[in-house]
């Protein structure tokens, strides 16, 4: 009696198992396939934002009157300079040093 119902319940959990593994993979292939429909798009978009934003296109705009374009004053640049010149080659140098009383 005992091996009979171990016997069906090894039986039952195969067969749970095994339409477990089918969902299982027929609902990867569905989200496999959404994947892929996500990267066409994705792809489409990729090419329609370069479209949109090449030099052309832009210009194009430009003349249309889509854009503005005003150009940069000489207030609005800043300009860096370096923070001190490049030391000579026999010239005094300031030395830190961080050893005190030796």
């Amino acid at each position: 009696m005992v091996m009979t119902a171990l016997l069906a319940v090894a039986g039952l959990s195969y067969v749970y198992l095994t339409l477990q593994l089918h969902w299982l993979g027929d609902r990867q292939k569905a989200l496999e396939t959404v994947l892929a429909g996500l990267r066409k798009q994705n792809d489409v978009a990729n090419v329609q934002i370069a479209a949109l934003t090449s030099r052309s296109a832009l210009q194009r705009r430009l003349k249309e009157g889509y854009l503005k374009m005003t150009p940069i004053t000489e207030q609005n640049i800043v300009r860096l300079a370096p923070i001190r010149p490049a030391p000579e080659e026999n010239a005094i140098r300031p030395v830190a040093n961080d050893q005190v009383g030796r």
